[in-house]
């Protein structure tokens, strides 16, 4: 077996970076190769399909706000044209290079959000401050916290200087996860927070921390959340009581979770057609955004539901696939985390439009509405394809140094 592949293999084993920069060095060097054009595909494929029900969906809400059925859809055909570029971008430029901007970013995205909270500076909408006003387009720092946080943590692990199995070694990834979701909470941004927390928990499992007291920290935490929902936040209290039974108050915290399955249930099996939607029509809020989905199943049916979350499982297993083809631990925990961002944002926002979790405001990736989000995905995509150009095969050519 090839040397750089032994050494990354006793890393994966847990051997610290100490002892492994005392073995033998490599004598082979990794060759660049293509990309996965299999996930490229996947990646356009799943693009192209929500930009369609994207313009489906906003089309009578667009029509009605500024009097052009395709506004929603054109801004984010623009924002996808510049999250292609970005994502051609990631996937040229050496990945390895990179990692030394990594911390910075991380305080970069840090002030955003502490940014956001100011007056001036911050956008409110909805009751919640998410976006960063500039003067040219509005910016949610959440969005950029996401990847930068999986790219955070895998340098941290991959330095080897933090023994995950103590107190000690994780506290510094505990410290930076407690000032992110503070600012998180402070923005009421709960699902930003919640994704940003499964990424970071992923990683660090992935990273070799024991699973077990991780899961009684996370319980723990999450019944201290719940309490203090109940005490602090009694629109989200009321959220919750909505989803324990959604048609008790169809007029307010349960309307839009009970409009969402009307227009599930109006699809039966092969759906009303693309574009004939009746709750899209005023009925059911934000039909481009969060419940996307259900206009998916209202106008596609079971059917193309079912075809549509193939595609996404698809699409979530090419990426688990390049993470665990990855040629060094730094690329596969960063695979890793960006694999379980996609993940986690499909599974919960199908959940919510179908009441199987508390309506917790989360987008569906690559179909729901957001110029930010859009660009971070195909840039994530971008560094996917990236780090495939350098997986580790049987068959891969390699080059004597």
């Amino acid at each position: 077996m090839p040397a750089d592949i032994k050494t990354y293999k006793r890393r994966r084993r847990g051997i610290s970076a100490e002892d492994v920069k005392k073995m033998k060095p490599p004598i082979i060097k990794l060759r660049r190769g293509d990309m996965d054009y299999t996930f490229l595909f996947m990646v356009v494929l799943v693009l192209s399909v929500g930009l369609v029900m994207l313009l489906s969906a906003s089309a009578p809400e667009a029509k009605r706000l500024y009097g052009n059925s395709y506004y929603f859809f054109l801004k984010q055909c623009a924002c996808a044209a510049i999250g292609l570029v970005c994502m051609y971008i990631m996937s040229r430029i050496d990945y390895a290079r990179c990692k030394r901007f990594v911390p910075g970013a991380l305080v970069i995205c840090i002030i955003a959000l502490v940014l956001v909270l100011l007056p001036g500076t911050g956008v409110s909408l909805n009751g919640s401050r998410r976006w960063l006003n500039t003067p040219v387009v509005q910016l949610q720092p959440s969005e950029f916290m996401k990847p930068i946080i999986a790219m955070y943590f895998a340098l941290l692990i991959d330095k080897g200087k933090y023994n995950l199995k103590t107190l000690k070694g994780v506290l510094p990834f505990a410290g930076v996860m407690v000032i992110v979701l503070s600012l998180m909470l402070m923005e009421t941004h709960l699902s930003g927070a919640i994704v940003i927390a499964g990424i970071g928990m992923v990683v660090l499992i992935a990273g070799g921390i024991p699973v077990k007291p991780l899961i009684i920290g996370g319980l723990v935490i999450g019944v201290v959340g719940i309490f203090g929902v109940r005490q602090f936040s009694e629109v989200r209290w009321n959220r919750i009581m909505s989803f324990l039974d959604p048609f008790s108050d169809l007029q307010n915290t349960g309307y839009q979770i009970s409009q969402g399955l009307y227009a599930i249930g109006s699809g039966k099996l092969f759906g009303l057609g693309l574009g004939q939607s009746v709750q899209k029509y005023t009925y059911l809020p934000e039909p481009y955004n969060d419940f996307i989905f259900a206009i998916v199943c209202e106008e596609l049916g079971l059917f193309g539901a079912i075809c549509v979350i193939i595609l996404f499982a698809a699409l979530i297993l090419r990426a688990a696939r390049i993470a665990s083809y990855a040629p060094d631990l730094y690329s596969s925990l960063v695979a890793t985390g960006i694999t379980a961002h996609l993940a986690i944002q499909t599974v919960l926002n199908i959940a919510v439009a179908t009441s199987s979790v508390p309506n917790t405001g989360v987008s569906l990736p690559f179909f729901s509405y957001g110029g930010t989000s859009i660009i971070t995905l195909l840039a994530e995509m971008g560094i996917l394809l990236n780090i495939s150009r350098y997986a580790i095969k049987p068959n891969m050519k390699r080059e004597k140094l």
